[in-house]
Formats: C-alpha cells, structure tokens, sequence
C-alpha cells in the first residue's frame, strides 16, 4: 500500500464518504487508495509531499438535519459552470450544474482546492438521498421523476455522477500527472419484464369474452375481436403463432446474434393485487419457457410483484417460489431429452447456462421503490443486483451513473453487498414518438456506454405495432 493515495475525510462523515470514495477509486478508477479519519472539515487526498483538497459542502451543512422530513432542506443553488474554464476534461457538455459547493479549482504550492463538492454530490444522487426525505409519491406510491432536482434542474439525461468522476480524475491529474486509471468497456444490457407472456384473454372464456367486448366497444375493431378469439382457439392447441405477446423465440434470436443475452424478470406469484400477473410459473407453457430461456443461456430473475417493495417476506417467497419453478422446468426439460420425446425444448445450452438456477437478479413490478427501505430487503431476500433504478416514463440516469455500484442502507447507515443496475430506458416511454424514438435510445445508449452500461427494458408485449421489431433490430445495432 506504500503507492496507496491516502484520502482524509472528517469524522464525522466517514461512512458515507467512505461508501463513495471506495467505489470510485476501487471499481471505477481502479487507483489504490486508502481511506483515513482526521479532524478537519474538508476531505484532503496526500500523495508523495501534495495534497488535492475537496470541498465537503452536503455532507457538512446536511448531517445534523439528516433525514429530517420535507423537500430539500439545503436547496442547492441554480448554478452551472463551464467546466473547461478550470480543467482540461472532456464531458457530455462543457456546461454542468453544480449541485454543492462552488465553481473553480484554486492552485496551491501544495497542490489544488478543488471547490465543487463531488463526494456530497455523488452521494446525494447515488443514495437518493431527496426520495427519502421528500413526501412526493404518484398514484402508485412512487417518488415521481417531476420532484427530482434532476428534472427540475434539467440534468435527468445527462449521468452527472459519472462526469463529476471524470472532473475528479481531471483534477487528480493537475496535481500527480503520472496517475493512470483503468479502462473498461461498457456493454448494452437488454432486459424483459414478463407482466403478460401470453395475452390474458386466452386464459378462461370470461376473459376472452372481456377481451373480444374490449376490442368491439373499446377500439371498434372488429378485426381485432377475430384474432382474439383465433388466438384463444390456437393457444389451447399449443399453437402460439397468433399471440402476440408471446415473441421470446424471436427476442432471444435478435439477442444472439448480436452476441449478447438478456435478462428476463418473472414474476412468481400470480393474483396478488390486480396489477400483478395472471399466469402462474407452474402452467406446461411457463414451465418450457422457463427451460428454453435457461437452457439458451439467458438470465432468469425475479419481478418483484406489486407490494414486495415493502414486504421482504414476500420478496424472499417469491425468490424460492421461482427458484423451484426453474429447478422443475429444467428437470423436465432434461427428462424429455433423454427420453426422446417431445418434452424437449429443442435448445442448446448457452454460455451463462448452469445446473444451479440462482435467481440472482430483481426488477420491482411498476418500479415501485422505497429509498429507505426496499434495498434493505431485497439483500435479505439473498439477490446480489437489483435493476428497478430508473423512472417509468423518463427516461435518463435516476441515480446519475451509468455504472454498476454496491446500494446504500440508510437503515443500516452503510453500504450493502446488494448492487444496482441502473434502468436508463423502458420502451414505453419514446414507443409514442416513433419518428424520434431511435435517435431518442440511440443519443442516450451513446451517452451510457462512454461511462458504463446502457440497460434497455423491452417488454415482450410491446412488439404489437408496426415497426416495432424493426425498431428493437436497430437500436441493438446502434
């Protein structure tokens, strides 16, 4: 650890300064690094005789009012700074909001001051810190992306962690030239929520009733009342050509080919509340599915149904319910391979495929999420990621970072072993401007993988209109 920059932060706030800074010199920068208390108000960085000071502006002003009720206690200013006036960094734009501290860097004969407060900011955004003080939910008892300052202050799309990174890693360079970070490529992440693998009106003649009725009076399509009920009629026979949800065996093949597999998210218990599924994992139709993913090397997870963001037994329930499911699916599957018979899903195994079906990943149904409290129970429930991060019908950057990091417990006041996979874009929110749709995914994929990830949701029902296949091919190979 001799070659180790040491990085002095105040007592007081160790915990969730040290939270931020190990991420960002461990998994990001990749610059050893180790973290001492002392007795100052500012976090000093000391390295072969200089010292790099960051101004500790949220953390210092906001820890004796934590986690008080109401909107942002200590509003930052409406402040943006043109960032190349004081260092030489490359970001999204050279224009940025400064959410805590001041603009400017001031040199030293020791080294610098770095004025903007980048841990409290990164800490702020990271931890969402504003949705547990905020009272602001929507119908569905959801922080809504409108009472974010992110919105109100016009940086949702811009992922500001990240280029408060490189402003860091700009100024650690004004002062130590010689520093070398690491490099990492990012990669598109494609993932699929299976509210309703196969249209509900073919499940019992009252639905397809409700279905065929939907269709005559709703939408005044006769057209579309027949290919219900040719869909009921083939569905029961084990034809699913007609349905127009169920497009796995193609989503899966456009995935492939372009060397990549996705992450499909079930969810395990049907009927709970009536916004949670009608399928059950236990049906012969589910079962195949489950096996086909599985055995083509594709992620299975967990859709947190309805109410689990705040119920952790449920969550764990359902965790193992699903688990079981798979573990039959695949026994099954193998049992009609080695008889011969038609049981067989016809797939090979793929790369990720493995005889132990660990349910490792989760998405919360409706993105329902409680800052304070769901990461709490989603490690308990034993998943190692959580991929709900992001608003439903804004698309950008909910945590500012395009990066993988390990979540906060504000219950625990320490960092969790749960990690966050951050949702940037849901199709919904850019399928109802087909004109711009493309360049909307293609502009914020861009914007994604020259810091990290871009983690796209495509549901598999949203495949119903024209264009819409054509439109998955192609941000897939933007």
């Amino acid at each position: 650890m001799d070659n180790a920059l040491e990085i002095f932060v105040p007592a007081a706030c160790r915990q969730p300064a040290q939270w931020v800074l190990r991420w960002i010199f461990d998994d990001v920068l990749g610059v050893p690094a180790r973290v001492v208390e002392h007795t100052g108000d500012q976090f000093e960085i000391r390295w072969r005789g200089r010292v790099l000071t960051l101004e500790n502006d949220f953390l210092r002003r906001h820890l004796p009012l934590w986690r008080q009720p109401g909107t942002l206690l200590i509003a930052p200013p409406r402040q943006w700074i043109h960032v190349r006036a004081m260092l030489d960094v490359e970001l999204e734009d050279p224009s940025i909001p400064v959410l805590w501290g001041e603009p400017g860097l001031v040199r030293t004969p020791q080294g610098a001051y770095l004025k903007l407060d980048v841990i409290g900011s990164i800490f702020f955004l990271l931890s969402r810190y504003e949705e547990v003080i905020d009272p602001a939910r929507d119908q569905y008892d959801r922080f809504p992306a409108a009472a974010s300052l992110a919105v109100q202050r016009g940086f949702l799309q811009r992922p500001l962690v990240d280029e408060y990174i490189e402003i860091l890693w700009a100024a650690l360079r004004s002062v130590w030239p010689g520093l070398t970070r690491k490099t990492a490529r990012g990669t598109m992440r494609v993932s699929c929520d299976v509210d309703e693998p196969y249209e509900r009106w073919i499940r019992n003649p009252w639905l397809l009733a409700q279905g065929v009725a939907g269709a005559l009076l709703r939408k005044r399509s006769l057209a579309g009342a027949a290919t219900r009920v040719k869909n009921a009629w083939h569905s029961r026979r084990g034809d699913y050509f007609y349905d127009p949800h169920w497009t796995f065996d193609w989503y899966m093949t456009q995935l492939e080919l372009c060397g990549s597999r996705g992450a499909f998210y079930f969810i395990a218990t049907p009927g709970r509340t009536r916004y949670d599924c009608a399928y059950a994992l236990e049906e012969p139709r589910m079962q195949a599915l489950l096996a086909q993913v599985a055995a083509r090397g594709h992620e299975i997870g967990l859709h947190g149904s309805f109410n689990t963001y705040r119920d952790g037994a449920q969550l764990g329930r359902d965790r193992e319910r699903l688990r079981a499911a798979l573990v039959r699916a695949r026994a099954e599957a193998r049992s009609g391979t080695d008889a011969g018979a038609g049981g067989s899903t016809g797939a090979k195994a793929g790369p990720g495929a493995s005889d132990d079906p660990l349910v490792r990943g989760n998405r919360q149904h409706y993105l329902r999420w409680d800052a304070a409290t769901t990461p709490d129970l989603l490690e308990q429930a034993g998943f190692d990621y959580d991929a709900s991060g992001g608003f439903p019908y804004d698309p950008g950057f909910r945590h500012g970072t395009a990066r993988e990091f390990p979540m906060w417990s504000w219950k625990k006041q320490g960092p969790l072993r749960l990690r966050q996979r951050p949702l940037m874009l849901m199709e919904s929110a850019v399928l109802g401007d087909p004109g711009s749709a493309l360049e909307h995914m293609a502009r914020m994929k861009h914007t994604a993988l020259r810091y990290g990830d871009f983690n796209l949701l495509w549901h598999n029902s949203r495949f119903t209109e024209p264009g819409d296949r054509e439109l998955f091919r192609q941000i897939l190979a933007a």
